[in-house]
C-alpha cells in the first residue's frame, strides 16, 4: 500500500470506543453516603407527565418501588429540578444556567439558590460560572467541542466534598470529578467514568420503551432510561445524572 493511501485511512486512536466493561470505582463516591449501593443495582428513569410538567420523573428499583422522585419546573425564572426520597423527604435541588453557550448546572441542598449567603459554606466554583458560586455539593457543565472526536451531549460532574471520603484527611483527595460519554445514534447510551473506569451507566431502555427508537426524533418523545449502577457508587448522584441526560438530550426538553 502507497504512502499516500496509508495516510487516508483514519487513525485508530482518533475515535475512542464506548467502554464495554462496568467496573466498582476503586474508592466509594457519594453525595449521600446512605444511598451508596453494596451490589450491582438496575434503576429506571420514569419520565411523569409531559416535557412542561412540574411533575418530572420517577426512579423506580428493579421490583418496580419508587426510589427517588423529581418534581419543580424546567421553563420558568426558578429553572430547579427537585429530589425527594421515596417518602417525600428533600434531598437536594438541581438548578440550571446558561453560560458561555452551553449549560451549566448547580446541586444544593432543599432551598438553598446558588450563590445566596445561606450556601457560602462551600468554595464550589461553579465552572467559572459566578451564578452558581457558593455552596454547592455539586457543579456540571456541558464538554465544549475541541478538534477531533468528542461524543455529542457529553457532560462533566464535579463534587466539591466527596460524602464517602469524609475521614479523608487531604481536601483534594475529597473532591470527585465524573466524566458523562455519549454514544448511540438511534439508541442514546451514557457511560459515567470516574477516572478510567465505568462505574454506571444510563441508556434507553428496550424493555420498558414502547414506541420504536427511529421516531425519538418527535418532540414529545420522552423515553424511560435504564441506570445500572455498581457497588461503591451513591444512587443519588446517578440519578442525578440520569435527570440531566434526559432534560438535555431528549428535543422535548431542550
Amino acid at each position: 500500500m502507497s504512502t499516500y493511501s496509508q495516510s487516508l485511512l483514519p487513525r485508530r486512536s482518533s475515535v475512542p470506543k464506548a467502554r464495554s466493561v462496568l467496573k466498582p470505582p476503586e474508592r466509594p463516591i457519594a453525595l449521600r453516603r446512605e444511598y451508596i449501593t453494596d451490589t450491582k443495582t438496575l434503576l429506571t428513569l420514569n419520565p411523569q407527565g409531559d416535557s412542561n410538567s412540574s411533575k418530572a420523573y420517577k426512579i423506580l428499583d428493579d421490583e418496580g418501588a419508587v426510589v427517588f422522585t423529581v418534581t419543580g419546573w424546567k421553563f420558568s425564572d426558578r429553572s430547579c429540578r427537585e429530589f425527594r426520597d421515596a417518602s417525600g423527604l428533600p434531598l437536594f435541588e438541581l438548578h440550571r444556567n446558561w453560560f458561555k453557550f452551553r449549560h451549566k448546572w448547580c446541586v444544593t441542598l432543599p432551598g438553598v439558590e446558588p450563590g445566596s449567603s445561606s450556601a457560602s459554606s462551600s468554595s464550589g466554583s461553579g465552572f467559572g460560572d459566578s451564578s452558581c458560586n457558593g455552596g454547592v455539593l455539586a457543579t456540571g457543565s456541558h464538554r465544549i467541542r475541541a478538534l477531533g472526536y468528542k461524543p455529542f451531549g457529553g457532560f462533566s460532574i464535579g463534587v466539591e466534598r466527596n460524602a464517602a471520603a469524609a475521614d479523608t484527611k487531604k481536601e483534594d483527595d475529597k473532591k470527585l470529578s465524573l466524566e458523562i460519554e455519549k454514544y448511540g445514534n438511534v439508541l442514546a447510551l451514557f457511560d459515567v467514568v470516574d477516572g478510567d473506569r465505568k462505574v454506571a451507566q444510563v441508556r434507553e431502555s428496550i424493555e420498558h420503551n414502547e414506541r420504536l427508537a427511529l421516531i425519538s426524533s418527535r418532540a414529545d418523545y420522552r423515553p424511560v432510561l435504564d441506570v445500572i449502577v455498581t457497588p461503591g457508587v451513591d444512587l443519588s448522584l446517578i440519578a442525578i445524572i440520569a435527570v440531566i441526560a434526559s432534560d438535555s438530550v431528549f428535543t422535548a426538553n431542550i
